[in-house]
């Protein structure tokens, strides 16, 4: 037999309809700033990261980073998969491989800020230079395969996909 108690009311093990009323009302304000606050996160400069660069010593660029969306990372995804048609159900298309090496340069690129991405990722003359097409190429020009790593392990900690131990320690 298991028994509920509330803790944090007068006295009483279990507050009244009034006294739940009341507390909901007190933290109302509360849980709505908290909803909005999370909601925004994708507008929330404090979310944004630096990444610098820096090879033997000497820094050589940098650029801000932000979080990215499920729906960002998914885009990504599949625009990096290739699908062939199924044998069994005749015309689906089921996924065959994912271009692993493109899908962590489009991460790149979406989850840099549009200023940073102007200025690096689509700079034409570094386009003329290397004979690219796309920003996505910028990325794999510039970016070692470890430093494409680090970068996208930080943008999946910012977007919420690896928790620290402290924020594991407050949950």
């Amino acid at each position: 037999m298991s028994t509920k108690t509330t803790v944090g009311y007068a006295g009483t093990e279990e507050p009244t309809a009034e006294e739940r009323k009341a507390d909901l009302r007190a933290h109302e304000d509360a849980l709505l700033d908290g909803l909005l606050a999370a909601a925004s996160y994708n507008d929330d400069e404090d979310e944004t990261v630096e990444i610098v660069i820096s090879r033997r010593g000497k820094d050589l660029f940098s650029f801000h980073i932000h979080p990215l969306s499920e729906e960002d990372f998914q885009r990504c995804r599949k625009k990096c998969t290739k699908y062939v048609k199924s044998r069994t159900n005749a015309g689906a298309r089921i996924p065959e491989e994912v271009d692993t090496v493109r899908y962590r340069s489009m991460l790149i690129y979406e989850a840099t800020v549009p200023e940073d991405r102007k200025k690096i990722w689509d700079n034409k003359d570094l386009w003329k230079a290397k004979d690219l097409v796309t920003g996505v190429e910028a990325v794999d020009v510039l970016l070692k395969a470890g430093e494409k790593n680090a970068v996208c392990d930080k943008i999946d900690i910012i977007s919420g996909y690896e928790l620290t131990e402290e924020e594991v320690a407050k949950n």
